[in-house]
């Protein structure tokens, strides 16, 4: 098994109860997968219970395949996204996890989520994940492709936030 770790620090000036409602409202993820070109975008499921958030999206995702992935990928992949989000504690801050399958892809894509007040009036965001691939001899390629195009979404997604929250941001790698 091969492994490719992803991570993002991003931080919103805007106290978390906003940056969570941006990141889990069905319209706004609509809106967002849309304009970072990802196709029949689908909101499955947001389920609020008990404080905890779960959204599960579904969409077509664009992709740039190499010759040595095309056998593995396509230039266009059905993706499942199911986000989990727990109840926040008393400062608003929130832990979750995250997990992207997409159909008949040989990589697995997942990992935490962490949103908290920075004490200053903003919220940073953390995400860490890994992609990992079992496929002999192009694993470790195959999660790189992967990988990177995980981040790449990340960090459109980050923008697209910054712009709903309308709001200039900083973001740490």
């Amino acid at each position: 098994m091969v492994t490719m770790k992803v991570h993002s620090s991003h931080t919103y000036p805007a106290a978390p109860e906003r940056v969570f409602a941006v990141m889990t409202d069905p319209e706004v993820l609509h809106r967002k997968y849309e304009a970072l070109g990802h196709r029949d975008v689908e909101v499955v499921d947001h389920v609020v219970a008990a404080g905890e958030v779960t959204v599960r999206t579904h969409r077509s995702v664009p992709m740039s395949v190499p010759g040595f992935a095309k056998r593995f990928l396509a230039p266009m992949n059905d993706v499942e996204q199911r986000d989990h989000w727990n109840a926040p504690g008393p400062d608003g801050a929130r832990t979750g996890t995250w997990e992207v399958t997409a159909r008949g892809v040989p990589v697995s894509v997942g990992g935490t989520l962490r949103l908290a007040p920075d004490g200053r009036g903003a919220t940073v965001v953390e995400i860490d994940g890994e992609v990992r691939s079992s496929v002999p001899l192009v694993g470790g390629k195959l999660a790189d492709l992967v990988g990177g195009d995980v981040t790449r979404t990340i960090e459109g997604e980050e923008a697209f936030n910054s712009l709903v929250l309308g709001r200039r941001t900083t973001t740490r790698r």
